[in-house]
């Protein structure tokens, strides 16, 4: 199914804050996400799964426990969301020519959007590569060694200069994303926690005359 870029960030934002997170890392994931899907790429599947594997998860136990390398987590497997985060937060260290190594990250492909920020924010080429995938945001663009980069999971992702000719071909931007209807479904009902519940007085305010007689 088809949807605008502006719905898919929404959606992703409010799944991810109903996931647990908070507003300021849903908000993160709602553009991460919205940033995947602009390259042509299923960013919602991916979020999809990572929400489902971390859905309530203590924050402590899916963000990286320590800077030094590698990256992992206490829980024993990384958000992307959460490690992207702190990649960002780094750039500049990124950009000094600094490696960064991280373990067992789940759907480490959202983890590219954060990079590309990284990049941007500093002006740096700079590259994430992971399972024999490598991602490059090069010159203000985004270039792909492989037709499908995602991965449920990566043992081992790098992030660090790309300071050569990138390698794989330059992604062209979409202006609309594709969400399976299933993962729809699976965000939408992690949305739909953030909703406030019905109360007595909101029912009859939305149940048309309620207990107003008119006539």
């Amino acid at each position: 199914m088809s949807w605008s870029l502006g719905e898919i960030e929404g959606l992703a934002k409010k799944a991810t804050r109903g996931a647990g997170y908070s507003w300021g890392l849903a908000e993160e994931a709602g553009r991460a996400t919205r940033w995947l899907c602009a390259m042509g790429l299923d960013g919602a599947a991916a979020l999809a799964q990572v929400l489902a594997a971390c859905d309530r998860a203590e924050p402590s136990m899916i963000r990286p426990a320590r800077l030094a390398a590698p990256w992992t987590a206490p829980g024993g497997r990384l958000c992307p969301i959460s490690a992207g985060a702190t990649l960002c937060d780094l750039a500049e260290t990124l950009a000094a020519g600094e490696v960064i190594t991280l373990e067992d990250v789940i759907e480490p492909l959202l983890l590219y959007p954060f990079v590309a920020a990284a990049a941007e924010m500093t002006g740096t080429g700079l590259r994430l590569s992971y399972e024999g995938v490598t991602i490059t945001r090069f010159e203000r663009c985004s270039y792909l060694s492989a037709a499908d980069p995602r991965r449920p999971l990566a043992a081992l992702a790098e992030v660090g200069r790309a300071d050569s000719a990138p390698r794989g071909l330059p992604v062209r931007r979409a202006w609309r994303g594709h969400i399976e209807p299933g993962d729809a479904a699976r965000l939408g009902a992690m949305a739909h926690r953030t909703y406030a519940p019905d109360t007595e007085a909101s029912r009859l305010a939305g149940a048309g005359a309620g207990l107003t007689d008119n006539d």
